[in-house]
């Protein structure tokens, strides 16, 4: 019953023009409707998970659900030493997000991740993606288990096709998803490139095999897919800021305008743009007229580098907001 009516107050705040109505703000209604006591928090929907240019997020990946809490995964983009790479954030009705920062084991430790997965059927077990950073270094992904507060290396790869990468700020790798593939059972890797302006981010796919046996990680790799935003329109627009795979195929993904300047104004939205399948062993990754899920403008100040899908159309997502900061905000796909 309870469950029923957060669903029917959230379509109300919905219908009254609210979008992104946050777990804890649908709690706190609730109680209120449930006559039951529960602590409320701030009804702005986004809830803060790191402060200043450190602190913002670049990836996100679901750890696991249960009793009203999401468990995450939250990639940080900083690249220098002692900076925090990883952070596991517990959001819970009617309470701050709490978080945790993870120790780096097993290789040297990345600069600049611009991703985080979860990787399917393996639990505890995630693929994080450094970008390349404009051809500092070669793009490269690495596989994680993370165990209490330690994310251990257990096997990395370079990036496909990426051998003679010189890099620009066109070419940053933002993305990078997990998908399994529910006909054949095989796991697929979809990542992008950011794109930038007038020059369109590129989009691949593979086969993947995440494990630290695995002679080969990357098999059958697809030949680039180029996307353009529709929106924003403004000058600074990186096409694809993060890119995650529903359950039944749908690639979701988000874009943002970044103007440079590290108090913004920045913009975002989130596409449902195309269907990923697995056609005869090989993945088939399909880019389509984008429809637009959310929008913030630039009075919103909001930059989404990173996106997570849960069951029931539900989706987190993640802000690298510079001077701000970072935050998450829990919303759906099909409102």
């Amino acid at each position: 019953m309870l469950a029923y009516r957060a669903v029917m107050i959230r379509k109300a705040l919905l219908a009254s023009g609210v979008a992104g109505v946050s777990l804890a703000t649908i709690a706190a209604t609730v109680a209120v409707a449930d006559g039951t006591e529960r602590p409320a928090t701030a009804a702005s929907g986004w809830q803060k998970v790191g402060d200043g240019m450190t602190g913002g997020v670049s990836g996100l990946a679901v750890a696991g659900t249960g009793h009203g809490r999401i468990d995450t995964i939250v990639a940080r983009d900083n690249k220098e030493a002692g900076q925090v790479r990883l952070s596991a954030v517990r959001l819970a009705p009617g309470h701050a997000p709490v978080v945790r920062d993870l120790q780096w084991a097993g290789s040297e430790v990345p600069k600049d991740l611009e991703s985080v997965a979860a990787v399917p059927g393996r639990p505890g077990e995630y693929t994080t993606l450094s970008s390349g950073d404009g051809g500092k270094f070669r793009p490269t992904v690495y596989g994680l288990k993370i165990s209490g507060d330690t994310a251990t290396v257990r096997w990395s790869a370079p990036l496909p096709e990426t051998k003679h990468y010189k890099g620009d700020d066109t070419q940053n790798y933002e993305a990078f998803a997990v998908h399994r593939d529910r006909a054949t059972g095989k796991d697929v890797a979809v990542w992008a490139t950011r794109g930038s302006n007038g020059t369109a981010s590129q989009v691949r796919s593979a086969v993947l095999h995440p494990s630290a046996s695995a002679k080969t990680v990357f098999s059958h790799v697809t030949d680039p897919v180029a996307f353009r935003a529709p929106w924003p329109a403004q000058n600074e627009v990186r096409h694809i800021s993060d890119l995650k795979i529903a359950a039944d195929g749908t690639v979701v993904l988000s874009a943002a305008q970044d103007p440079n300047k590290n108090s913004g104004p920045f913009s975002s939205a989130v596409f449902e743009a195309g269907r990923l399948a697995v056609d005869k062993g090989r993945p088939e990754l399909k880019l389509s007229r984008p429809k637009e899920v959310r929008r913030y403008t630039t009075a919103d100040n909001r930059k989404i580098e990173a996106v997570a899908l849960l069951p029931g159309d539900r989706a987190l997502w993640g802000t690298d907001d510079e001077d701000f900061g970072g935050s998450v905000l829990l919303d759906h796909l099909d409102d």
